[in-house]
């Protein structure tokens, strides 16, 4: 029997270890041993099959160092476990690292419903919202001593959307587990963007052509010709105020573009927009309010990547009749079983039911409600599932080291968000100085929501966080390349902490990382 192998011994009552076998290097993936174990199995609400499961792979050639790799969505799936630092590197499991993903306490079923049907379980609310990522962890830890008699000598954290928030929460809630984090247009405020994106596509259904079917045709709110317009008005009024006109908007607090400037004079023509679309722009990007007034979720910064296929699958999708998919929409029943207590329930299982809800829910009605208790639980989903707070004492205290990033084109999470989260943590870490010394936010212009966009969008965040944890090396700048996509395939940028930004030294090709420098604008 290998030391893999022994361990299923592993498993208990509180732990049923499903998988533990060596695997040869094969399939792209480094010589390991793979395991699969599910902690706290139980019945919940509805009858209801629950288990935080964990995927864990532990590579032959060690680096006595360990990953978690946190998830996108709601979770709900396993996951490959392998780690993926970004900018075409090779996976962590690959360069030695010990990796681990989680569902984080459910699986998905089938259906618009199956990603959010667990959140009428109290427990499943707060093992997603933050005690798989305290359990995850300490069980992968004793596995790693379990089988290399020793514990990591470093321990890292990935993740981007919702991973990004499980890399929040650990900061906030185990600031003990990590020495360093890397989180990507972090959903820190979830259950907000929710509901926002409840109000969006209210507005954007109500500007819709109608369906057959009465349902509007939420694709046809704006045409891509009306998109492409926008974006080039703001690349126009925005792009040159970093000291050069590339396609980049590297100024994001100097853009001051309004829509309005487009706006018809008289009938709609392709040269403009009408005005219902322009107000349903607008409710978009300055964030939309309850009835009284009370600002929902955060605004957007205007920037050139809304023309993209990555922000219109978001926001309004491509379907070419009422059959929505844009994923904005399909997050919709997160919204009525996950946020809002009591949960909204229930939904038929058909994806009309969930546009037919999101286009329709009382958004004055439900903002008390994600803020809301009651007896089965006793804790708001802003509560469980956010991780809004700045007060990183802990993580501070025990040199952790958290890098932030965030695409400025990201049509879900928004930037502006996250920037005014880490104004916020300067604030009460003692300013800027003090808070660069453990916290730096990177900003990527034109990026969608964790990648895509007209940006230098592939960069690696796993070794600049290593150099920081392991050597004191704090990234001053990300070195970052374009897609194939982009209208500039073969371009580098440097990727600056803020408030610096890329600036254009003045000689050599735009095209190079090496002829710009970070600067304070």
């Amino acid at each position: 029997m290998t030391a893999c192998d022994r361990l299923h011994q592993e498993s208990g009552a509180a732990m049923r270890v499903s998988e533990a076998q060596p695997r040869p290097a094969a399939g792209g993936l480094a010589a390991h041993c793979e395991v699969i174990a599910y902690l706290d199995e139980r019945t919940g609400a509805d009858g209801q099959k629950f288990a935080i499961g964990l995927h864990l792979r532990l590579p032959d050639a060690w680096n006595r160092r360990f990953v978690f790799q946190g998830q996108g969505g709601t979770d709900g799936v396993l996951g490959s476990g392998d780690a993926q630092p970004g900018g075409g590197q090779p996976s962590a499991l690959n360069q030695g690292y010990a990796t681990v993903t989680t569902d984080a306490g459910h699986a998905n079923a089938p259906g618009p419903l199956g990603g959010a049907s667990f959140g009428l379980d109290p427990q499943a609310r707060i093992d997603f919202g933050y005690r798989a990522d305290d359990v995850v962890t300490r069980q992968a830890k004793h596995f790693i001593q379990a089988y290399y008699g020793r514990l990591p000598k470093y321990s890292y954290f990935l993740g981007c959307s919702n991973g990004g928030r499980h890399g929040m929460v650990i900061t906030q809630r185990f600031p003990e587990h990590f020495d360093g984090v890397a989180a990507g247009a972090p959903a820190f405020r979830m259950p907000e963007k929710g509901l926002s994106g409840a109000a969006v596509t209210q507005a954007f259904a109500a500007i819709a052509p109608k369906a057959p079917d009465g349902r509007p045709i939420l694709a046809q709110a704006l045409s891509q010709a009306d998109m492409d317009l926008l974006s080039k008005a703001i690349a126009q009024s925005c792009d040159a105020a970093d000291g050069l006109a590339d396609g980049i908007i590297d100024n994001v607090p100097a853009c001051r573009f309004s829509p309005r400037t487009l706006q018809c004079s008289a009938e709609k023509t392709a040269s403009c927009l009408s005005a219902a679309q322009v107000t349903a722009v607008e409710n978009y990007f300055q964030g939309p309010t309850t009835a009284q007034g009370r600002r929902i979720y955060a605004p957007y910064p205007y920037d050139s990547g809304i023309a993209t296929e990555g922000w219109r699958r978001w926001i309004l999708g491509t379907a070419p009749d009422s059959r929505v998919n844009a994923f904005n929409v399909s997050f919709g029943a997160t919204l009525a079983y996950l946020y809002m207590t009591p949960p909204h329930a229930p939904l038929a299982s058909e994806a009309d039911a969930v546009y037919d809800f999101y286009r329709s829910v009382d958004v004055t009605e439900a903002h008390a409600k994600i803020f809301g208790t009651s007896a089965a639980m006793p804790e708001s989903s802003v509560q469980t599932i956010s991780a809004n707070a700045v007060d990183l004492s802990g993580f501070r205290a025990r040199r952790g080291k958290l890098l932030l990033y965030h695409g400025v084109s990201d049509p879900t999470f928004s930037a502006l968000d996250t920037l005014d989260w880490y104004k916020r943590l300067m604030n009460a870490a003692g300013g800027e100085k003090e808070t660069a010394d453990f916290a730096r936010l990177f900003l990527v212009p034109g990026m969608n929501h964790c990648s895509g966009g007209p940006a230098t969008d592939s960069f690696d965040v796993l070794t600049p966080l290593v150099n920081w944890v392991e050597q004191g090396r704090a990234p001053e700048r990300i070195q970052a390349r374009a897609g194939a996509k982009t209208p500039w395939p073969e371009r580098s940028r440097p990727l600056c902490p803020y408030p610096r930004q890329a600036r254009y030294l003045g000689t050599g090709s735009i095209e190079q990382a090496e002829n710009f420098t970070c600067a304070v604008p």
